[in-house]
Parts: C-alpha cells; structure tokens; sequence
C-alpha cells in the first residue's frame, strides 16, 4: 500500500486528503470507495460554502425529481451496479431487472435507446438537448422507491455531485433559469472517466446509468498499480500533471 497526502482548494475551503491506495496490479473497482469517500468530502465543502453564502440546499429524501435524468456513469460504476443487483434478494432482484427493461424499452420506442449505446460518440454540442430529451420521457431511475434513493450509500458520483439550491418545485420542469446548481469546482465523477490509459485527450466516455446491465464491461483483471490510476483521476481533478511515485 502506499499513502499519499493531497491538497484541493474547494471553494473557500482548502482540503488534505490522505490517500491508502494500493501500489501493486489493482482492479478500477477496488479503489471506488475511495473515489467515492473523494467525492463527499469535495462536495460537503461545496456546500458548507453555499450555507455561508446565504443558500439552502433544497434536496431532501422523497424529492426525486433528479432520479428521472439521464445519469453518467463510469464503466467501474456500471460493473458495480451489475454486482449490487446480482446480489439483491429475490423477488427484490426481478423487480429492479425488470425496472432496467422497462426503460430500456422507452429508450427504444422513443428511438433514443441506440444514441446513449454509443454515448460515447455523443458530441458535447449535443449532450444538453439529449438530457433534456431523456427527461422528457419520466424514466425512473430503477433504484427510485418512494421518490427516494434505495442505494443511497453506494449511489453513483455524479448523484453525489447534484445538489440544488432553488425550490425543489422547479426541478419537475427544469431550466437554466429556474435551476441553481450547488457549484462542484472538483468533480470526481469526471475525473474517474479518464483513469484508463487509451482514453484519449478530452474525452470522457460514460455510460447512462439505465444501460448499465447490459453494458458490454471490458476486462478489469488486475494490470495496473492502483497508484498509477488514483494519480491519472488527481491529475484529472486538479488540472496538473500528478507524476506516479517511484516504486
């Protein structure tokens, strides 16, 4: 193992991360609780700075207006999700499956199912009207239950990364005008995207969240230190070039 001190200026607060990160051949999926324990301490700054400046967060548990947009993935996140609901009971596992079919299904007859398999191609032009098609459909996240996150604990990073602070009725029609996003300046949702080494230079392949089940994951077998992948996000996430240490 190896352990690593990191610095981040999130907002007004100036964070120090200690990072145990594995220093020998890692799968990406090992190190995602850290990536997420990264993501709540970025984000609970960013909102500490948002109360002192006046706003009050508006999401609560039974407001899940959010559940219903499109959500990117990571590929490491994706193959998560595939264990969290290999591992869920019966007849609780069928029920979640067959949420996942069901907007599937939607996805198809709105003739948007074949766009977010290749989300990947996806132009960045294109990404806001996309979003804002996939919305219009009400598709349910599948984990959705009482307007509330059922995988609260294990929810991917980039619900982590969403919070509002304007009244929580304006996210049923959302716009840039009636929508105020708590300002995220370090999203490790992103960064985690950009771990693997033939992803090429500005670019960030996700995978919607509704697919994850039938994503065709590549082999994660254990080939790369973990130190190597945590610097590669670091990098990522602040903007400069964090060199992996020397053995």
């Amino acid at each position: 193992m190896r352990t690593a001190t990191v610095d981040l200026k999130v907002a007004r607060s100036k964070l120090r991360f200690k990072l145990t990160v594995p220093d020998d051949a890692t799968r990406k999926i090992e190190l995602l609780p850290l990536f997420r324990s990264l993501a709540d301490t970025i984000v609970d700054a960013a909102v500490d700075d948002a109360k002192a400046s006046g706003y009050t967060i508006s999401c609560t548990k039974g407001c899940g207006a959010c559940c219903r947009q499109v959500v990117p993935i990571s590929d490491v996140e994706a193959d998560s999700i595939r264990q969290l609901v290999d591992a869920l009971p019966e007849p609780r596992r069928s029920t979640v499956v067959e949420r996942f079919e069901r907007a599937r299904q939607t996805l198809a007859d709105a003739g948007l199912l074949e766009t977010l398999r290749e989300s990947r191609r996806v132009p960045a032009s294109e990404a806001e009207a996309l979003g804002i098609a996939y919305f219009r459909l009400g598709i349910p996240c599948p984990f959705l239950e009482d307007e509330s996150c059922s995988i609260h604990a294990e929810r991917p990073l980039a619900c982590r990364e969403y919070l509002v602070t304007t009244p929580a009725a304006n996210c049923a029609q959302p716009t840039p005008d009636t929508i105020h996003c708590v300002p995220v300046p370090a999203r490790v949702s992103r960064a985690i995207r950009r771990i693997d080494e033939d992803v090429p230079p500005h670019e960030e392949p996700w995978i919607p969240l509704v697919l994850a089940l039938e994503w065709a994951l590549p082999d994660d077998s254990a080939r790369r230190s973990g130190t190597s992948m945590v610097a590669r996000a670091l990098s990522f996430l602040t903007g400069k070039d964090v060199a992996e240490p020397d053995p």
